[in-house]
Order: C-alpha cells, then sequence, then structure tokens
C-alpha cells in the first residue's frame, strides 16, 4: 500500500473505512474492505479481499495489485491475456521450457524478468527483493517457502488449476470429478486474477471465449459412440506420460478421444513399452516442446509396430493447443477444438480452427496469430 502523504499546511487527512460483504460465490470467497486513500493529486482506492486459494488457505490481499511475482507459469500467460503483464516483476526461472518460447518471442520483455527460484523451490529472499505486493506459487512450491514469504508481510496464493481443493501429490492428484475440477480451477484463476488486477470484464471475456469454443466442440462430437472414439496415447519426455486425472485426459475426451494410459496410470508417470504395446493406440501426441521425443518415437524401432507409428498418425501438437496435464485457456479455448479437428476433420475443418485462433490471439494477446493449423 502506497505511504500517506502528509500535507505541509498541517491539514489533517480523513481515512473512510466502509465494509462491503462479497458475494456468495465459492470462487473466490471473499470479505471485502473498501479504503480511500487521499493524496495532494489524487483519490485511489483499495480494496482488501480474503481469499481461499486452491489449496484451501485463506490468504488476505489488498487490491488492485501493482507487483506481481508470478512463479506459476500458467498464472503468467494468463496476465498477459488479462492485459497486466506491466504488473509482473519476476517469474520461475524454467519458464520457456514450462510454458514455451512462445511467450517470449510475443512480450521479449519478459526475457529482462528476474528469475527468483523454480517452481518447486521459490526463492524467497529474492522475491522480497522486488518488493511484490502478491506473490503466486505453484502447487508443488516448497511449504515452507510459502510459510517464509507469509511470515514476511507478502500474500501468497497457490495455483493449481484444480477446483477440488489440497492434493496429497502436487502433480498425481486424485479427483473425484476431473473434468469439473479443471474447469473450475481454470475459471477460478481467470476470476481470480481478473479481480485481482481490476481486468474483470476482460476476465470475463476471455472465460466467455472459453466456453464458447467448448461448445463448438460439444456440437459437433457429442454424437460420436464410445465405441468409435479414438485412442490416443500422449508421450512426454523421460517416458512420461498423463494418465488418469490429468488435464489432458479430460481435453481427450472433450474432442472425442480417449487417453488409453488412463485406465492402468495415475497422474504424470513413467509407461514402458510392454504397456504401450498393449494398449497400441490410433494417435500418439507429442507436445512441440518436446521435439527429441518426436524423434525417438518415429525413429526407434521399438515404436515401429505401433498402429499410430505405422499409420503416420504420431502428431505434433502446436504450443497454442497446451495438451497438458493442467489446462491453460488456450487448452480450452484453441486445444479441444484443434484436437477435434486432428480426429474428426469431417465435423471441425481446418478453416474453423484457424479463424478461432486468429480471433484468441488479436482478442487477448493483442497480436496476429502466427502458427499454423494443419
Amino acid at each position: 500500500m502506497k505511504k500517506m502523504k502528509w500535507m505541509s499546511l498541517g491539514l489533517s487527512l480523513v481515512l473512510s473505512i466502509g465494509l462491503l460483504t462479497g458475494c456468495g460465490k465459492e470462487a473466490p470467497k471473499r470479505e471485502e474492505t473498501v479504503q480511500k486513500e487521499t493524496t495532494q493529486k489524487d483519490v485511489t482506492e483499495k480494496k482488501e479481499i480474503t481469499i481461499t486459494d486452491q489449496n484451501g488457505r485463506s490468504v488476505k490481499v489488498k487490491y488492485p495489485v501493482e507487483r506481481i511475482a508470478c512463479m506459476q507459469h500458467h498464472s503468467l500467460d494468463i496476465l498477459t491475456q488479462l492485459g497486466e503483464l506491466d504488473r509482473i516483476v519476476c517469474t520461475e526461472d524454467k519458464l520457456e521450457k514450462n510454458l514455451g518460447n512462445y511467450i517470449t518471442e510475443m512480450h521479449p520483455e519478459i526475457k529482462d524478468l528476474p528469475r527468483p527460484g523454480s517452481l518447486k523451490e521459490p526463492n524467497v529472499e529474492a522475491i522480497a527483493a522486488q518488493k511484490p505486493d502478491l506473490v503466486l506459487v505453484a502447487a508443488q512450491a516448497n511449504p515452507d517457502a510459502i510459510k517464509a514469504l507469509e511470515d514476511l508481510g507478502i500474500p501468497t496464493l497457490v495455483v493449481t488449476l484444480r477446483g477440488e481443493g489440497k492434493q496429497d501429490e502436487a502433480q498425481n492428484p486424485r479427483l473425484s470429478n476431473a473434468d469439473k475440477a479443471y474447469t473450475d480451477g481454470l475459471e477460478w484463476v481467470i476470476q481470480t486474477l481478473g479481480t485481482l488486477t481490476g481486468a474483470e470484464e476482460r476476465a470475463e471475456k476471455l472465460w466467455a471465449f472459453c466456453k464458447e469454443s467448448r461448445k463448438m466442440v460439444e456440437d459437433k462430437v457429442n454424437d460420436v459412440a464410445d465405441a468409435d472414439r479414438v485412442r490416443v496415447f500422449v508421450a512426454n519426455e523421460n517416458d512420461q506420460t498423463y494418465g488418469d486425472d490429468k488435464y489432458v485426459g479430460c481435453q481427450l475426451l472433450r474432442a472425442g478421444a480417449v487417453n488409453v494410459a488412463a485406465e492402468e496410470i495415475k497422474g504424470y508417470k513413467p509407461y514402458n513399452m510392454e504397456q504401450l504395446a498393449k494398449w497400441n493406440p490410433d494417435v500418439i501426441i507429442v507436445q512441440d516442446r518436446y521435439p527429441e521425443v518426436y524423434e525417438k518415437v518415429t525413429t526407434d524401432p521399438q515404436y515401429a509396430e505401433l498402429k499410430a507409428v505405422r499409420d503416420g498418425r504420431v502428431i505434433v501438437a502446436p504450443y497454442w493447443s497446451k495438451p497438458w496435464g493442467n489446462p491453460d485457456t488456450d487448452s480450452i479455448a484453441l486445444g479441444e477444438l484443434w484436437l477435434a479437428h486432428q480426429f474428426y476433420p469431417d465435423k471441425i475443418d481446418r478453416a474453423t480452427v484457424e479463424e478461432r485462433a486468429k480471433e484468441f490471439y488479436k482478442m487477448f494477446y493483442e497480436t496476429d496469430f502466427k502458427g499454423e493449423v494443419k
């Protein structure tokens, strides 16, 4: 909060405090206190909000926030889409790997941001040196670091992208309803960041765009029978895959497919060739941030007899489709649509996906879409 400036003529300033009651909506839960700060030049309004974050922690934040230490990559992406990049004062050290090179290609100024630590180990001292009035951390962040930040009086929110509360394992959640958990969790992040930055209207438009894209997919592929669904495997680095209760499984289901690994693998875990041969997927998806994985799947002899490889159905997922373990806005706004096009091009054509991508990038990244839709 900005320090009060006292008028030199000895006039006293009056601080008026009024209590606002937040709405009963689950995300975010809050109580608001309106505080007006008067200076010689202007009148600004700050509110205090009590938020239950996505690990069930109660955190008080004074907002609109001005300086955000964004140590969680999905949140950084969403803040740029909300037009609030200038509030970010630092981020995590492997941002490009975790998010994609596109983010610094679109916003080169991000390259100059300090990188005080990782998703798991945020550097408390270095973060505090940036004087943030809010820190956003990932589900896997060290609890001791979170406590240390709050002991310094810095509000810290845990962002998991899931709506079911704290999980025993950050990377391997067990969810009662994964699709609902990820849908609610992403909506919470969009709404919360919109509220805290004063970008509520843009946040509403962003979430409306996501829902509209999802409805487009539902209208086209909902009639695909379970027996006819395309069987898909997602190959990641270090011979790992996304199994049950990871968002990409929900993304595949919504696109009219099924994740073949879901029955045997829970969370983000290694797979072996015996399992993969038994699953024998129709399609293998590789994210474009893992070119070495695509090379391995398409050239290593041990993969050669898989149906997807024989049929030439090893597909590189572009950065903007985001078939990840946790959702980003692009995952729903564009990814589910793109996947449905890959699986059922007779139902959703290339031009539809391209038009939607161009609209999304112009509206929320405020730049031209430079990707390619195949």
